[in-house]
């Protein structure tokens, strides 16, 4: 399933780059996000115009049970290994989950590209591909399991939104 999303970030596209692209930014997102109860970077290196990372995030589980079995918080977790292009302004990613069953059903792929609207103010366009690989007599469950999916993906980002606002506000114009 493929997805697209826009969002309005109260910041110049540099000063966007630079809250991200910040190391207090992780822990600063985690402090104020309420979605995430893990984010921890594995991994950050700058050649160039280009920043390479592998970032672990454990949003909160939205599924408690699937039946009678419970679901365990790991499935959840994923690792973002993504490369962020300072010259085009845009980060490709790739989001594997953390957990070796999940992971083999589980293909999320995407880019992100940051604009300037003008005004101190930047435009965060996603988009990107999830795909859930099931057994044929599960496929129609696929499509279901990529629209939620999507969904609370999308609600990481929308909830990042203030985070960062407040970050580029409170941290990146006062630093």
């Amino acid at each position: 399933m493929r997805f697209e999303a826009k969002q309005r970030i109260q910041g110049t596209v540099d000063e966007v780059e630079r809250a991200l692209l910040d190391e207090r930014y992780f822990a600063f997102l985690l402090q104020h996000h309420g979605v995430l109860l893990e984010l921890q970077p594995l991994e950050i290196k700058t050649e160039g115009d280009l920043v390479r990372r592998r970032v672990r995030y454990r949003p909160r589980p939205v599924i408690e049970s699937i039946g009678p079995k419970r679901v365990p918080p790991e499935w959840f977790a994923f690792i973002e290994s993504s490369t962020y292009d300072k010259r085009r302004k845009e980060l490709t990613f790739t989001n594997v989950p953390t957990s070796g069953t999940i992971s083999k059903m589980l293909v999320n792929t995407g880019k992100m590209r940051f604009r300037d609207l003008g005004a101190g103010q930047t435009e965060r366009t996603m988009d990107g591909e999830i795909t859930l690989k099931l057994p044929l007599l599960m496929k129609p469950l696929a499509l279901i399991g990529e629209k939620i999916i999507q969904g609370e993906g999308l609600k990481i980002l929308d909830n990042e939104i203030p985070v960062l606002n407040r970050f580029i506000s409170e941290v990146i114009r006062k630093g």
